[in-house]
């Protein structure tokens, strides 16, 4: 039952989340450790996705770690047809690569994928093969005995469900979310199993905590742009107090182009940039609930580089 309320107060808090467009976005936890996203789908709200993690145990390895979000039909082609979704990369580098959407799948999903990241930075004495989970946890399931007795192995040999990552996956994802557990031959993990995985893990929740102040939302976009070409960046405002500072650079000094911010709400602001001046910013407080869209357009004669940045933050509204 906590963890249903723990689920249900993390989708409530994420109402209002500002929705980001496709691009590199980059949020904290709450040691201010980044969580680095690839979204590659549009009307994404990445703050959903981005509170799961928060909330779920993990270390400084978040750090190296993105979590690509894709379409449905782009995790088949990467993941394969009847994937949820997949785990990837170096251990230095590691990808998790998870759909659009907000569902208690998508839930255990996440948690589940994570779990593979974890595997990959917690170290097993007993058993040097990876994946192999951690080390109270690899004690309390008995995997060494399963994988003297050829019930389980490192690699998918036996199949998905004989899997020792798949396994400690699971295990992983259950600490945080109930919900069918997906091994049919192995029995959901026991109290004992889930103190000796909380024992090998950091900032376990124990119970729902309030959420702090969201932390900002940045989108990072880089390209060039031909006479009278425009780069757009849309988002939506979901909720009132919302501050959203748009900068861009030009690194030739031939450059010239107009930078704009435009909302439903009927706020904008526009700002020429170029020349001496190789850097614009604007800054714009007390802002939504609102769809909004800054745009860099080229007023230039010839083509150029740029790197434009939109941060999105939710503040208390200005007195």
């Amino acid at each position: 039952m906590r963890r249903l309320v723990l689920l249900l107060a993390i989708v409530a808090v994420l109402v209002g989340s500002p929705v980001a467009a496709a691009g590199i976005v980059t949020t904290t936890d709450r040691e201010g450790r980044t969580i680095t996203f690839d979204v590659r789908a549009e009307q994404v709200d990445v703050e959903w996705y981005a509170e799961l993690l928060r909330n779920a145990a993990h270390g400084a390895e978040i750090e190296r770690l993105t979590i690509r979000i894709v379409t449905p039909e782009a995790l088949r082609e990467t993941c394969g047809a009847a994937a949820l979704g997949c785990y990837g990369g170096s251990k230095e580098a590691a990808r998790i690569v998870v759909p659009t959407g907000q569902s208690p799948t998508l839930v255990h999903t996440v948690y589940h994928e994570y779990g593979h990241h974890l595997d990959a930075w917690r170290g097993v004495a007993a058993i040097e093969q990876e994946p192999n989970g951690s080390a109270s946890w690899a004690a309390a399931r008995g995997i060494p005995k399963l994988l003297a007795a050829g019930s389980v192995t490192h690699d998918y040999s036996l199949g998905w469900d004989r899997s020792i990552g798949e396994i400690f996956a699971e295990d992983y994802a259950a600490l945080h979310h109930e919900s069918p557990f997906k091994i049919s031959w192995l029995a959901p993990p026991s109290q004992a199993v889930r103190d000796a995985l909380r024992n090998d893990l950091e900032n376990v929740p124990a119970a729902p905590t309030p959420t702090p102040a969201k932390a900002p939302v940045v989108i990072v976009k880089n390209g060039t742009l031909r006479a009278g070409q425009t780069a757009v960046v849309p988002f939506e405002l979901l909720g009132p107090g919302r501050r959203v500072t748009f900068t861009a650079t030009l690194p030739s000094s031939s450059a010239r182009a107009r930078m704009e911010l435009l909302c439903t709400d009927g706020r904008r602001a526009a700002l020429l940039v170029g020349g001496t001046r190789r850097t614009g910013s604007i800054d714009v407080r007390e802002l939504g609930p609102a769809r909004c869209t800054v745009t860099l357009r080229s007023t230039g004669k010839v083509a150029a580089r740029y790197s434009a940045r939109v941060r999105l933050a939710v503040e208390p509204a200005v007195a």
